[in-house]
This record gives C-alpha cells, structure tokens and sequence, in this order.
C-alpha cells in the first residue's frame, strides 16, 4: 500500500483544527442565558432572555434602555440602543412587558450588565 500524501494530511488537520476555532464563537454567541444570571457572562458573546420591564429613552442623549428584571434603578440587565442605532430600532416601546431575547457581548455598566444594541438582529421575541 502506498502512504498518503504528507502535505495534504497536514493541510487537512489544519482546515479541522481552523473550523473547529471560528466556530467556537458562534457556539458561545447562541448560548441562551436568563437576565438574572447575565452578569456571570462579562466580556461574553451571548443570548440574553427575560422580560422587559421598562422601555425609557433618555431627553438628553436620546439613548433608550430596555430594562429587564425591574424598573430603573432596580433593573437586574438591561439592552441599551443609542442614538446612532435608533433607526434600526422604530418603536422600542413595542418591547416593553414582552419576553426579549437581546444578542450581544455583556458588559458592566455602574455595576449592571448590560449588552449594546446596534442593529435590528440582536432583538427578537423569545418562544412562548
């Protein structure tokens, strides 16, 4: 029998091992997680589902927050959509008393997490 070609079993366990790491963050982006345990996920990409419980937008810097868990300044998570992202936004109001899912890296925030909002893709309805 004759042996394989080297160079193209060390090509082929190159491509495995290169899927195997540019899926891990897709992996970690669709783990779906409660608003009360999303500030164990800091500096992670994650789904974050919970109600929201207040939808206020800001007079000043026109920044809206959709705050899950209770109202502000008792909010457990909340989603923030600032100005520059609005429009992919219409309507936050819709949002409010509804099971979310929020898609995003967590971060703190005054000692909150929460996950930035840029586009229309990291909000949707959660299953009932």
């Amino acid at each position: 029998m004759r042996a394989g070609n080297p160079r193209l079993c060390l090509h082929m366990v190159f491509c495995v091992v290169a899927l195997a790491f540019t899926t891990q963050p897709l992996r970690a982006q669709n783990r779906i997680v409660p608003d009360s345990q999303a500030a164990q996920f800091v500096g992670q990409s994650v789904t974050v589902e919970g109600v929201v419980v207040q939808v206020s937008t800001s007079r000043r810097s026109n920044t809206t927050f959709l705050n899950f868990g209770a109202r502000y300044p008792n909010h457990i998570f909340n989603a923030v959509i600032f100005r520059s992202a609005a429009a992919q936004f219409p309507n936050p109001q819709q949002w409010e008393g509804k099971r979310v899912r929020v898609t995003g890296t967590v971060r703190l925030y005054h000692g909150k997490p929460e996950i930035i909002l840029e586009t229309g893709v990291q909000l949707t309805t959660a299953p009932q």
